[in-house]
């Protein structure tokens, strides 16, 4: 699996309801991104940063995703994103009580 985190800047007068909103208003889109197990939102309104961070099948999904066109489109609606992918060997679910690797 490949986990991608992405951070970007947010405006310094954002409020907590007011990211929440945006943040849901796009979450219906990864419901269908190809290859995408999970996203989780992140917010540090004290340091004005959000994000997310992805759960991705393979590398080739994950890189397809954040193409030219996603990125300007975070650019746009936030500002430039500082995106990083990282393999992920080793996974401990605590729901499933498993250790996967």
């Amino acid at each position: 699996m490949i986990i991608v985190i992405v951070r970007f800047k947010i405006s310094p007068d954002v409020t907590e309801s007011a990211l929440e909103e945006k943040f849901i208003a796009s979450s219906e889109m990864y419901r269908t991104a190809p290859g995408l197990i999970r996203k989780n939102y992140l917010s540090d309104l004290k340091n004005k940063i959000a994000g997310g961070v992805y759960c991705f099948d393979t590398i080739e999904n994950a890189r397809n995703w954040f193409d030219d066109n996603r990125i300007e489109w975070l650019t746009q609606k936030y500002s430039k994103p500082e995106i990083n992918f990282y393999d992920n060997p080793v996974v401990v679910d605590n729901i499933s009580n498993e250790i996967t690797y």
